[in-house]
Order: structure tokens, then sequence, then C-alpha cells
């Protein structure tokens, strides 16, 4: 595991989600009994966990030291419960499908999120998008999107974007949210940007930020498993990225329980005045 590069774990990131991608297609529209976990707009699906079960036993097959959190599992080793890693542990951070809602209802906006990271750094990265056959992903060169039709493409953010360049992609206000200064948040920040997207998948809602299809996105309420792939796309793409418990930074940065993102300062501004920080 030692003398395995940065390069070398993404390629085993988009190797892994390039053989998981047919079963998941082929379950989007028949996705199977669905329940719940938290209440009703939480869901999770049998194909959630068996693809979680399935990533880590390939983890484990190939970096047998691993520590894996996963979203349905939690944190676990090889030989089960492995509570929190050491700092010189490999963790992986794994969202089997970010997006269930949309998965189980048939729609296309999901994805399989995989992040590698040591010593509260990432290693290397990928978020699958299965039905349209494309991998973002990141490593210590760069980051990167592969998409059928087009050669590898390498990241770069537009650092000069203002909001009303472009569309801001989040999952903000939470619809379950009584606070209804959230929306009118929501709506401020919809004057700011070209328009507001609010697609259901917060990793993908960070890569199209790396990839350029958006200059923003903000949240609440998210995960390490979320984001951790998409921050570090972002990152290695040229953008920002700022992960908040409360008013303080997140250490490390992927453990926010909310986040700004961005293209530029300027969008990072708007996103922050968005979720009133």
């Amino acid at each position: 595991m030692l003398d395995t590069t940065p390069s070398e774990i993404r390629q085993f990131i988009i190797d892994l989600c390039t053989t998981l991608s047919p079963g998941l297609r082929a379950a989007n529209r028949d996705a199977g009994a669905i329940d719940t976990k938290t209440d009703f707009h939480d869901v999770v699906t049998v194909h959630d966990r068996a693809t979680e079960v399935a990533i880590r036993e390939a983890i484990f097959e190939r970096f047998p030291q691993s520590v894996v959190l996963g979203e349905e599992t939690g944190w676990s080793n090889r030989t089960g419960d492995a509570g929190e890693p050491s700092p010189n542990d490999l963790i992986w951070i794994v969202d089997p499908i970010d997006g269930t809602s949309n998965f189980a209802g048939g729609w296309d906006y999901w994805c399989i999120s995989i992040s590698a990271a040591r010593g509260g750094e990432f290693v290397a990265s990928g978020v699958c998008q299965p039905i349209v056959n494309r991998i973002w992903s990141a490593d210590d060169t760069g980051a990167y999107l592969d998409e059928p039709g087009y050669e590898t493409r390498r990241l770069s953010v537009q650092r000069d974007a203002v909001p009303s360049d472009g569309l801001c992609a989040t999952e903000y206000p939470k619809i379950n949210s009584a606070d209804d200064s959230a929306l009118v948040r929501w709506r401020e920040a919809g004057r700011s940007f070209r328009s507001m997207r609010r697609p259901g998948s917060t990793a993908l809602d960070l890569c199209y930020v790396a990839d350029g299809r958006a200059v923003a996105s903000f949240s609440t309420g998210v995960h390490s498993w979320d984001v951790a792939a998409g921050i570090h796309i972002i990152q290695q793409a040229g953008g920002i990225y700022e992960g908040h418990n409360g008013t303080e930074l997140s250490t490390p940065i992927w453990d926010g329980s909310s986040f700004v993102a961005g293209a530029s300062k300027a969008c990072v501004a708007a996103g922050r005045k968005a979720l009133g920080l």
C-alpha cells in the first residue's frame, strides 16, 4: 500500500466505479423496496447497501490495511468495526449512491462517490454518474473529467467568475426545516445567481462547480460521505470549498455540517450570505 501512488489509487476508483455502474444503471428504473432512515425524506434501497458492501470488499482486497467510512455501515476495517481511525491510516469515505431519492424515483441525477485520504489530506477521489458514464476524479496531479465521446479533460474553474455568470447547484433550504429565514436567504441568493438548481445530489453539485456547469454550491445538513470526493475534485480544479460547523471552519475539511463552494471568491461570498455565515 505504501508504494501505491495517488494516480494508481485514482485509477482503482475509476475502475471500481466502471465495474459497479452497469448493475446500478439496470436498477435505476426498478429500485425495489424502499426503506426509510431518519424520516420519509431519507430513503435507502437494497442497492445502496449492496453497493457499499461491494466497494468495501474491493478496497480491503486491494488495500487491506484501510479503514472505510461508509454512509450505510459507518467506520469499518477488514475485520469489522474499526472505530475512529488513526492519523496515518488510509481512510476511504464512501457514498454508494448519493442522491438515493432520485435513484429510487428513476431520475438520473445520482452518483457513486469515493475518496481516499490520509492524515487529513486527500490522496485520490472519484465521482461517477453511471447513467451517462461520466466520471470526475482527482489526485495530486489535478482534477479530471472522463465522459463518452470526449478525451479526458483536465478541469480548471473560472476563477474570476461572478454569481451572475452561471448557475448555483444546492440542496438548500432543507425541505423539513421550520426556519423560514432560510427561504428568505434562498430568495436573495436567487437574485445573485443566473439561476438556482436543487437537483438532489450534493456530490454531483460539487462536481458541476469543478467542471464549470455551475459557479457555486452551498448546503446544510451534509455528512462527510456527501462531500469528500467533491471537495477534492473542486480543490484540484482550482476552486474554493469551505466546510463549516456553525461559524467555525471544519477540521478535517470534509467534516463540516454545512459548506460553501465556488469557482471564485465572489461566488463563495454569495453562498456564505445565503447560509447566513
